[in-house]
């Protein structure tokens, strides 16, 4: 679609990227508007604006200037606006979904799986090099060795780390998020673990739901598949409403 050239503002578009969350909170906080950086109109929404006038989609806005992919394109003002008088509509009990909800939450999981934008990149690195900074203590075979309790002993991560002088379980987690290696190991230790360790944890294995599938299908109680399993029977309830 052809732009509007007689609303442009000298120096728009404008050609840079933001880097930072610094740069991109301050572009949003503005309480007049938000500035499309397309024409340099300062709008309270540019929720039609770039489809209509510019052509171009949300997605391709963000992605062309960085910008957080599920953040909307809206100013302060207008965000707090629109927020006040939904929460009005909820409480007068007026308040009803979009026809389109279902597909606009589909809209936003696709969202989660776009790349990282160049400001999100820098503060996960900022994070992780800060993480390495307060593991420096531990090594890999710290946590390793935290695995090795957790199996030997058949104890939960939480039960591990509070033996010796091991990384505490917060700090085996965050370690675990960095390193896709070690994440693998830690859920192979769960799932080999008996499965009433498995339920104190709340970690099951894909194995346990088939021998609890398996028990079912037999016509047994939950009360006889609970003595199976080894676990209680309430777990044994609500695990296979889970399944249902």
């Amino acid at each position: 679609m052809k732009r509007n050239n007689k609303r442009d503002i000298p120096g728009f578009p404008w050609e840079g990227k933001f880097t930072t969350k610094t740069e991109i909170d301050k572009y949003f906080s503005n309480d007049d508007g938000i500035q499309c950086l397309l024409c340099g109109r300062l709008l309270g929404t540019l929720q039609n604006h770039l489809e209509l006038v510019h052509g171009v989609s949300h997605d391709e806005y963000r992605e062309r200037y960085g910008l957080p992919w599920r953040k909307g394109l809206v100013s302060r003002a207008f965000s707090k606006r629109r927020s006040i008088a939904l929460t009005n509509r909820i409480k007068n009990g007026t308040f009803k979904p979009m026809p389109g909800y279902k597909v606009d939450v589909e809209k936003f999981r696709a969202g989660l799986r776009k790349p990282d934008q160049p400001y999100l990149t820098k503060i996960k690195a900022k994070n992780s090099k800060s993480m390495g900074k307060q593991n420096v203590k531990y090594r890999p075979k710290d946590f390793d060795k935290v695995l090795s309790v957790m199996r030997k002993q058949k104890i939960t991560l939480r039960e591990a780390c509070k033996m010796l002088k091991l990384p505490g379980s917060s700090t085996v987690l965050e370690y675990a998020k960095l390193n896709p290696g070690f994440r693998k190991k830690l859920l192979d230790t769960y799932h080999g673990l008996p499965y009433a360790v498995q339920a104190r944890a709340n970690m099951y294995s894909p194995q346990f739901y088939r021998d609890l599938k398996k028990l079912k299908k037999k016509g047994l109680p939950e009360t006889e598949i609970a003595k199976a399993l080894g676990i209680s029977y309430n777990t044994v309830r609500r695990r296979l409403k889970r399944i249902a």
